[in-house]
């Protein structure tokens, strides 16, 4: 079997399900699929098949006894992807930039060293970076494996000349460095690895690297880390961006993400779930050793977090917050080609939510229209042009605006009047039962809104008054009476919610940072508040 097919034979297998993986392993398999269906790339079998071959002649040493290095199908996928997917109209690799995460002891180190020095031997005018937070890691851990792999091939060290902090080849040169290191100046990366980078403090060094490859014509940047404690850290924000790739909200074509985490639902005591986050379950992570962690974590309460972090790709915190909605009731909430024009919904009712921004940021309205058991939900974003152009999220933002999802007003404040004219339009349609809203920053547009003949009504986002209709929208989605026009600025948003409980157990809507935007749900909790309040909560569900 070619290594293409061995490829293939994984994507299929976790697609249809024969193959045990989180979500965002099966979308990084669909993409590979679509990819290999598009007219603008083709596959590169040789220089998969040439870095494969290097790879197996090389030895795994930290073992019992050393052995092959014989890769499984999920590191010949990942290889398959960054090396065998090229452009027609270049004839380069399509990807530059690689992100790779999952949980300790699953090879991710062998796999990124063996590519770094398959680069040293292979580039021209090589120049190859290890790098990581921290120099022990990148000392004892990637350079170790790098000049173990080295001595291998060359003992005698005739053509893979060892110094203290690199290995020369001719003219080509593999060097380590640190986030602290004086060496960062000065670089001309052909390839780049950072290790662990989710203990970076900042984006500094991942910056300074990215920047040093800008004169190479086909440049390689790849990062594996395993999950952390710190969601307001770079790496996090990395990784939802590639999270964000991978479900469609943002477009990055030269960036290769892959995720081995565990889903939401998922209960880490289950030893059925473990591969998801362990893709070399059995071989290089032992399930009597997890299951032993496991039993610590269920046994002590302060183990759990650091059990999820190190052994299923869990990020968390020290003092966790409990997930609002499971990522598949989501996906199963949202529909294609939903339209409030489907005859269906001629001339019925709908009730309104809205949540207005500060003058820069993200205004939101929902629209519900209930009917057969059924709760039917279309929800519009706007914000302003300039600040799409600024924002951490423009990436998100410009891809949202270029697909519609997203209403850009001219200038650096948002215009109300683009989101009084679609009410307009609606209420003609689907005359408004009630428009619900918060009153801070309200007061104008709430004016305009009653002079155009809409029934308005404030509705304070306290504690007290989102208990009920956040509780609510959960038992919705897993009762899966609840059908969402198909957005990812919805699904992204539904997703960066963090649920609080107070000690009545009153829910209240968060979010980890000011980036993670929940907008579009603050708007549909507001328009699900009103009609809770009104007795009119439909189909006695509630």
């Amino acid at each position: 079997m070619s290594n293409k097919e061995i490829a293939d034979r994984y994507a299929e297998g976790v697609v249809t399900g024969k193959i045990v993986a989180c979500e965002f392993v099966r979308l990084a398999c669909q993409r590979y699929i679509d990819d290999l269906n598009k007219e603008l790339y083709y596959y590169n079998e040789t220089e998969v098949d040439a870095v494969i071959n290097f790879i197996n002649l090389l030895n795994l040493t930290e073992q019992e006894k050393p052995k092959k290095f014989l890769l499984e199908d999920w590191q010949t996928f990942i290889i398959a992807n960054i090396y065998g997917l090229y452009r027609k109209d270049t004839e380069k690799r399509k990807y530059l930039y690689g992100y790779i995460e999952m949980a300790r002891k699953n090879g991710k180190s062998e796999l990124a060293t063996a590519l770094a020095l398959y680069h040293l031997l292979t580039d021209t005018d090589a120049q190859v970076v290890l790098s990581a937070n921290s120099r022990e890691q990148i000392k004892n851990v990637d350079f170790k494996k790098v000049k173990q792999f080295a001595v291998q091939l060359d003992k005698k060290q005739k053509y893979l000349k060892q110094y203290y902090n690199s290995i020369k080849y001719g003219n080509n040169e593999l060097l380590v460095t640190a986030a602290d290191s004086s060496r960062l100046d000065g670089l001309n990366a052909s390839f780049a690895l950072i290790d662990e980078l989710h203990e970076a403090p900042d984006n500094k060094l991942y910056s300074v690297l990215k920047s040093s490859m800008g004169s190479r014509s086909m440049p390689l940047f790849i990062t594996i880390t395993t999950s952390g404690f710190d969601t307001s850290s770079f790496c996090y924000q990395l990784r939802e961006y590639c999270v964000n790739i991978l479900n469609g909200v943002a477009v990055d074509e030269q960036q290769f993400a892959i995720v081995f985490t565990l889903d939401k639902d998922d209960d880490f005591q289950n030893p059925d779930v473990w591969v998801k986050a362990n893709p070399n379950l059995q071989i290089s992570v032992s399930p009597t050793f997890l299951a032993s962690e496991v039993n610590k974590a269920a046994q002590f309460e302060s183990e759990k977090n650091a059990v999820l972090v190190k052994h299923f790709n869990v990020w968390t915190k020290h003092n966790s917050i409990d997930v609002w909605i499971d990522d598949k009731y989501i996906i199963n909430a949202m529909k294609e080609n939903l339209s409030m024009d489907d005859k269906r919904f001629k001339d019925l009712e709908c009730w309104v939510g809205v949540d207005l921004s500060t003058v820069s940021d993200i205004s939101a309205v929902s629209f519900i229209i209930p009917l057969d058991d059924k709760y039917y939900i279309w929800n519009k974003y706007y914000l302003p042009e300039d600040s799409a152009n600024s924002s951490v999220n423009q990436h998100t933002y410009r891809e949202a605006a270029a697909l519609g999802y997203l209403t850009l007003t001219d200038g650096n404040v948002i215009d109300y009047d683009y989101i009084l004219k679609d009410l307009i339009i609606v209420n003609e349609k689907h005359p408004i039962i009630q428009l619900l809203y918060d009153r801070y920053n309200a007061t104008q547009f709430i004016i305009k809104c009653s002079e155009q003949g809409i029934n308005t009504l404030p509705f304070s986002q306290t504690a007290g008054n989102m208990n009920k209709p956040l509780k609510f929208m959960e038992m919705l989605f897993k009762s899966e009476v609840i059908q969402i026009e198909k957005n990812p600025l919805t699904k992204w948003m539904i997703n960066n919610v963090i649920i609080k409980q107070n000690n009545l157990g009153n829910y209240s809507i968060n979010r980890e940072d000011k980036s993670k935007k929940i907008d579009g749900v603050a708007s549909m909790a507001n328009a699900f508040g009103g009609m809770l309040q009104s007795g009119r909560d439909a189909f006695n569900i509630w």
